[in-house]
């Protein structure tokens, strides 16, 4: 049975290939591979299209047919359109309730479209039926008040509003339902609704574009009856297409809850009359416990107190949910971004009014007879988003997403705001450009003549549309995007009648704006900024003003557009910014200083058997011994570095200070080796093998073990510290964070390899006191490194609760007090989902600290579920660490055994030139980093191929795959050695420990390699993993105890090569480990590992499989 299948027993596939929370048309459940993505879109967005051509056939020209047969003024005339255009999309919010709370948006669309096609037919006929004659306002180049008949008027407004009410229904339900059928939890499909949107008004503006030419001309020059005829006509082909679709889509199931909107309006009544209590009892502990959303759960926290309070709930009322609470916090959140826009839509709606005027006092000529229509001007703003929308997507996009690495090049927020420069930049235009209208007017004594066109070409208005176009592109597909997904999925429509309510408000206060100003400007017989005559009129006036609002407002900085990091601040103690903090920005540095450290630490342990056996005289198993519990004391450290910094300084100043100790010792280490009245003299040769008696070395030692302090501060803080920089919340950042385990692996081999080839051979060929010196400089230039990075950082906040460890001590103190109690587990709790769900049936002892000790839970000093779930979940870690030992025991042999075999071989590379025993660990840290990238960009894409998993194989997957490896090393290593032996007899050299044996040190070069492909696997998997799998206050112990597995490892392999020297070496004997290596049995010792191993991977297995994911940590 492959190992795979072994460890996969526990994770369930879902093989349905179902959609969770949608059905088909028939009411079962939706199935991804028929319905649903584009497939549906397409006829969405189809029926969508022809909606738009309906629109704005009757919109685009509104203000000509006003000012014209109808007879109105301008300011009037622009201000009737801005209202209707107000109406149109104010009204969504209401289709948007009726859609979520009632109808569902497939019936909510139905209904809206044959709305749409009553008030378009009607509209039709107010302009077909001769109520009276009217030939005296059908000149729309006349400017002198008619009076058509009342009748008329009043059905034609009527029928507008129809037609209005019918777009409050539709515009919000249709992109809504097309954006339902792409599944955000699917990343394919999430990928494609992103891309959704900007096809969506790419198609919207392809048609619109054709809308304003052909529909305007019509109307123009034709006849008004047709030119509302037709997008009648079109509506009706617009909900053939919708029903052709219907066996296609995907619909939202709807749950049994109360409407989305009165469930948020309940919370702010809720709210607003606990206002003077405190947050209530449940919304604290479930805050503190963390079952609280954190996304966003810190800010509106007068909200918090619609949450009931304890007498509430035992009287059994109607109370508001953490969800219902969560789901009005994420509406509100929008509004400080819907205000600020509200500007775009007052600027909008100027292309549809003062814009079309301009042009209609300008030289539309382009040819023999023929006028281009002023409105159709308007189809270059959506020719310039047809055009740019390809650019944006398939250019612009993916070079974005090259620098910023994420999916849609740049934030939502930050593409808005983009298009809110644009918009100022294109009322700055239009306003030059009216200056040159009225300039040239005056400049032909046309001030007067208001009929006559000034004769300057149309298509200098060509500019101001385009970059209407381009803002359009980023503004409005932004916003579209951003309204849809910051709401909870059952207020999708809610949310995109928000955005739409932009332009309805937008137009309502273009409107007012308008009006006030034409009071304002137009009093004492003087000419408005909008007298009808435009010559005499200041339109540059008023697109000076709305550039100058538009840009103040694409300034102003609200809190949302910080795009901050939950839970972590700047080095200023700021909110962090995504876009200026953390990721591999700040994980470079980190990665950086970590590489240095590798170099010092690996400069000392690499080499120090050899240190110890020569310049310090000891024997091969003493000095193994001492390596091995130096390295045991250097990784058990982390376990109070980690306490250190999880509980009192934080990971940062851990790091400075376990830096600055570690820089100390390896400066008195390095006076250790120079100073001569701190070394032994007759001790100086490292090629002499006869022991000798120096005095004690107690400044080596101290220096050493100070150096293990520093290791222990360092080690668990800057791994935890640099995954830190990646949001777990965010799906990129995640899927880079377990990137940046395979990559933090390779650079610190990569730092690890040059370590063991350069600084092995000058210590063995040059001086020792060199060797230590100059980890003791790169030391040095690791800190400043990591202090160049320190704005760059993301900072965890640390909250008032007591430190983890000490709510884990509790825990199990409570449970020995509550041994004999029986928990209980009420009704309240599961409803409440206070209860953890995941692992709940693992450790059910510990359920026992939630009793006081008569079994009530009111006692205010009984621990609560928070507490239980971080101590379960370093309960769970206990097992996989134990069968993780052996594994550790083995890994210490490469920089003890190995290398004491490497020196007894030919190690001779040519020109006289030999390499340095020590120097051939090397080649495990060179594998690494020749494997890493074959395993991160070739490996994981394929097994994700097969597994669906984001990492290709799970962690405990990719953990044991490397302890068999391990193992298989171990049976190489014996067989090598035996191989070693051999030769070692047949040329006599049995009793020549100083000849070297005529076997080339490449025969080594196996075991070596597969130490560093399971390092690939183990190694990383296990960093990975014991950061994952703790609560995040405890990621710091975490990859202690990961480290700590060495720790105890190499203390293992010192007990082990001790009782083992002892076992078998008495009676005159040579032991396994005897200094003369020819008489040694180091392939004995190997075969025990190897077996070891084995039963280590079977218990392993065993615990792997049964192993419980906290799932709370995964994405």
């Amino acid at each position: 049975m492959a190992m795979a299948d072994i460890l996969g027993g526990s994770e369930t596939l879902l093989v349905e290939d179902t959609v969770d929370g949608t059905i088909d048309h028939k009411g079962c459940p939706a199935k991804r591979s028929s319905s649903g993505g584009w497939r549906s879109a397409y006829f969405i967005i189809g029926a969508e299209v022809l909606e738009r051509f309906a629109y704005y056939g009757i919109g685009t020209n509104l203000i000509n047919y006003l000012t014209g047969p109808l007879g109105q003024s301008t300011a009037v005339a622009a201000a009737n359109v801005n209202s209707w255009f107000g109406t149109s999309t104010i009204v969504t919010l209401l289709g948007a309730f009726v859609a979520d709370s009632y109808l569902g948006r497939y019936r909510t669309i139905v209904i809206a479209s044959l709305l749409y096609i009553l008030g378009l037919g009607l509209l039709t006929l107010s302009a077909v039926l001769p109520f009276q004659s009217t030939f005296d306002c059908q000149n729309t180049h006349q400017s002198t008040s008619c009076s058509p008949p009342q009748l008329r008027i009043i059905f034609f407004f009527i029928s507008l509003y129809l037609v209005a009410v019918a777009q409050g229904g539709y515009k919000p339900c249709t992109q809504a339902l097309g954006a339902d059928q792409f599944d955000g939890q699917n990343r394919e499909e999430n990928k494609a609704k992103s891309s959704f949107f900007n096809w969506w008004l790419f198609c919207l503006s392809a048609c619109t574009s054709v809308s304003y030419v052909i529909l305007s001309y019509i109307q123009d020059n034709l006849s008004w009856g047709l030119g509302f005829g037709i997008p009648c006509t079109v509506m009706i082909a617009s909900l053939l297409i919708f029903l052709l679709g219907t066996k296609t889509y995907r619909y939202i199931l709807k749950g049994d809850e109360k409407s989305p909107l009165l469930r948020i309006g309940k919370v702010f009544v809720e709210a607003a009359r606990n206002w003077r209590t405190s947050p209530s009892l449940k919304a604290t502990e479930e805050l503190t416990q963390g079952t609280l959303p954190r996304q966003g759960s810190h800010q509106f926290k007068f909200l918090n107190k619609a949450l009931p309070m304890q007498d509430y709930l035992k009287e059994g009322g109607d109370a508001c949910t953490v969800k219902d609470v969560e789901e009005a916090k994420a509406v509100l959140r929008l509004f400080p971004i819907w205000s600020t826009c509200l500007v775009y839509g007052i600027v909008q709606a100027q292309s549809s009014t003062l814009f079309t005027k301009q042009g209609n006092t300008m030289d539309r000529s382009i040819g023999s007879g023929f006028d281009i229509p002023a409105a159709s001007l308007q189809s270059i703003v959506p020719i310039t988003i047809v055009l740019s929308i390809p650019i944006y997507d398939c250019i612009f996009v993916p070079i974005a997403r090259a620098l910023t690495r994420k999916p849609s090049g740049i934030t939502m927020l930050q593409r808005i705001g983009t298009g809110g420069f644009l918009y100022a930049i294109s009322m700055v235009i239009a306003a030059i450009v009216e200056i040159k209208r009225l300039k040239t007017a005056q400049e032909h004594g046309l001030l007067d003549m208001p009929n006559v066109a000034v004769p300057m070409k149309v298509w200098w208005l060509v500019p101001q549309y385009a970059m209407f176009g381009v803002a359009d592109v980023f503004a409005v597909g932004g916003l579209q995007e951003f309204f849809y997904d910051q709401v909870p999925s059952e207020l999708r429509s809610v949310g995109l009648s928000l955005y739409l309510s932009l332009f309805g408000v937008g137009s309502f206060l273009s409107g007012f704006l308008i009006s006030a100003i034409e009071k304002a400007t137009g009093g004492d017989g003087r000419s408005s900024w909008f007298n009808s005559n435009l010559n005499r009129a200041h339109l540059d006036y008023f697109y000076w003003l709305l550039a100058m609002l538009t840009a103040k407002i694409s300034c102003w900085e609200s809190p949302l557009l910080e795009d901050t990091v939950d839970r972590m601040v700047d080095h200023q103690g700021c909110p962090a910014r995504r876009s200026s903090s953390g990721a591999w920005r700040s994980a470079y540095f980190i990665i950086g200083a970590e590489v240095a450290e590798r170099i010092a630490y690996y400069g000392i342990g690499s080499n120090l058997i050899n240190y110890l056996t020569g310049p310090l005289g000891q024997s091969t198993a003493m000095a193994a011994a001492n390596v091995n519990t130096w390295s045991g004391t250097a990784t058990l450290l982390p376990l109070l570095g980690a306490f250190v910094a999880d509980t009192y300084l934080g990971r940062y100043r851990t790091i400075v200070i376990a830096s600055l100790l570690y820089i100390l010792g390896l400066g008195l280490l390095t006076l250790s080796a120079v100073l001569p009245y701190l070394r032994p003299s007759d001790c100086q040769n490292s090629d002499k093998i006869t022991s000798c008696s120096p005095q004690i070395p107690v400044i080596f030692f101290f220096s050493l073990y100070l150096v293990a302090v520093g290791e222990g501060g360092h080690k668990p803080c800057i791994q935890a510290f640099g995954a830190d920089q990646f949001d777990g919340n965010n799906p990129e950042e995640c899927k880079a964070k377990s990137s940046f385990f395979n990559w933090w692996y390779f650079s610190q081999c990569t730092g690890s390899s040059v370590t063991m080839l350069i600084l092995s051979y000058i210590q063995d060929n040059f001086n020792w006191g060199v060797g230590f010196g100059i980890p003791n400089i790169v030391m040095v230039v690791g800190l400043i490194l990591f202090f160049l990075g320190t704005k760059t950082y993301r900072y965890g906040i640390k909250g008032d609760e007591k430190s983890p460890f000490l709510r884990i001590r509790k825990m199990f103190v409570a449970v020995a007090r509550n041994w004999q109690t029986t928990p209980m587990i009420t009704k309240e709790d599961g409803a409440r989902g206070t209860l953890l769900q995941q692992g709940s049936h693992q450790f059910k002892f510990l359920n026992k600290t939630l009793l006081s000790p008569d079994g009530s839970k009111e006692d205010p000093n009984v621990c609560n579920d928070g507490g239980v779930k971080e101590a379960k979940a370093v309960l769970r870690l206990f097992s996989i660490w134990a069968t993780c030992l052996v594994y550790a025991i083995v890994s210490a042999q490469s920089s003890t055994f190995f290398t004491k075999q490497g020196a007894t071989m030919d190690r001779s590379v040519g020109l006289g030139f030999d390499l340095p025993a020590a120097s051939s660990q090397s080649f495990i840290g060179i594998t690494i980093v020749l494997f890493v990238p074959i395993y991160d960009c070739i490996f994981v894409p394929s097994a994700r191929a097969f597994t669906r998993n984001q990492s290709g194989i799970t962690m405990l997957q990719r953990i044991g795959t490397g302890i068999f490896l391990y193992a298989v090393s171990m049976v190489v290593a014996a067989l090598v050695e035996m191989k070693r032996l051999k030769t070692a007899q047949e040329y006599g050299l049995v009793d020549m420990p100083n000849a070297l044996v005529p076997m080339k040190l490449w025969w080594l070069l196996p075991q070596y390699i597969l130490f560093g492909i399971a390092d690939v696997f183990t190694m990383v998997g296990l960093q990975e993993f014991f950061y994952d799998q703790v609560p995040n206050e405890l990621r710091s112990v975490g990859l202690s105890l990961y480290l700590s597995i060495f720790g105890v490892g190499s203390f293992l392999s010192s007990l082990l090569i001790s009782v083992i020297e002892k076992a078998t070496g008495g009676d005159g004997q040579d032991s396994w480990f005897t200094d003369n290596l020819n008489r040694a049995h180091l392939d004995y010792f190997y075969w025990l590992l190897a077996g070891l191993s084995t039963v280590e991977l079977a218990a392993y297995l065993y615990f792997a499989k049964s192993y419980i994911y906290d799932r709370s940590t995964l994405i």
